[in-house]
């Protein structure tokens, strides 16, 4: 599955490349972003609007003609040609996976990074600052903050960045102590002397 996913976001960036290089020449980049970042919001909020904008059970003519209707005039030409585009091609599936390639460029070129920080409980105004600070000076970036709230962690914080992860958290230590005592237990057993004796 995960090489299924990595193919659609391969032609997804094609897309997504694509949008952005012909909006650079217009100096749109910034808008055409932020209106399909709009156009997704509405789509996770209309369920109805999603399932006509994707199913294959709607037909390409009928669905180009209501884009039209609905967008021209309303949204930027550049975002409505490539909706027509995966339309055409029967991709309008992939409309969500080409707005993360649009979105993960932009980050890249104004030099922001997303970073997922997960806490017990969430983060104050100040700690949100320190460690989007001190994220930042770590990445050299400015760290774009995902925060999300787990309570198994019991404390502490565990940051993930791209394929790092940073966990200190006090789930963390805890098992670490546990297994730490537990080798030490065993050590102790296999020299023949028990544990309480030391």
């Amino acid at each position: 599955m995960p090489k299924k996913n990595d193919e659609l976001m391969a032609l997804a960036d094609v897309y997504a490349d694509a949008l952005l290089a012909t909006a650079r020449e217009q100096n749109a980049e910034d808008q055409v972003a932020l209106e399909f970042a709009e156009l997704v919001r509405y789509m996770d909020a209309d369920a109805d609007f999603t399932q006509f904008l994707t199913a294959d059970s709607v037909d390409d003519d009928p669905r180009r003609a209501s884009l039209e209707k609905l967008f021209r005039g309303r949204m930027h030409d550049l975002l409505l040609n490539v909706l027509q585009v995966l339309n055409n091609r029967g991709r309008l599936g992939l409309v969500r996976e080409v707005y993360r390639c649009v979105e993960l460029r932009m980050e890249a070129q104004h030099h922001q990074q997303e970073v997922i920080v997960q806490t017990a409980m969430p983060l104050t105004d100040d700690l949100r600052a320190m460690v989007k600070d001190r994220v930042g000076v770590y990445i050299g970036k400015e760290a774009l903050l995902i925060e999300r709230v787990v309570p198994e962690l019991i404390g502490g914080v565990v940051i993930h960045i791209n394929d790092v992860q940073i966990d200190g958290s006090v789930a963390w230590r805890v098992r670490s102590l546990r297994e730490r005592f537990s080798e030490r237990a065993l050590h102790e057993i296999h020299r023949g002397r028990g544990y309480e004796q030391k």
